[in-house]
């Protein structure tokens, strides 16, 4: 065993094969998957545990039910936009009227203004 270990941490003094180099890269590479596979199974069991019932529970305290938001009976053509502040600004005004209402929103027109 130690004789196998002086040769692993001294490849210089053992003469490789290339079957040899393949089995011990194999080898490396099982062990990171096998690490990588414990770190998502213990990381999805705390995120069923934490955060299952956080999710149970504001949906038992809010028992009215959601509203489905209506689509427009028509369709309007939309302005271009035609830079990034005009883009940046139908943005806000979006995220600031989804904040506000507490609703899903749909921005359908926007028009310049001046």
């Amino acid at each position: 065993m130690l004789k196998f270990l002086s040769d692993v941490m001294y490849p210089e003094t053992h003469d490789w094969s290339f079957f040899e180099s393949l089995l011990v890269s194999l080898v490396a590479i099982l062990i990171v998957f096998i690490i990588l596979l414990i770190i998502i199974l213990c990381v999805s069991g705390i995120q069923k545990i934490f955060f299952s019932e956080k999710k149970n529970k504001n949906e038992s305290v809010s028992k009215e039910p959601k509203k489905e938001v209506s689509q427009p009976a028509k369709v309007v053509k939309n302005t271009e936009i035609k830079d990034e502040d005009m883009m940046v600004a139908a943005l806000i005004a979006t995220i600031d009227y989804a904040n506000e209402t507490k609703k899903d929103v749909r921005l359908v027109s926007i028009k310049q203004i001046g």
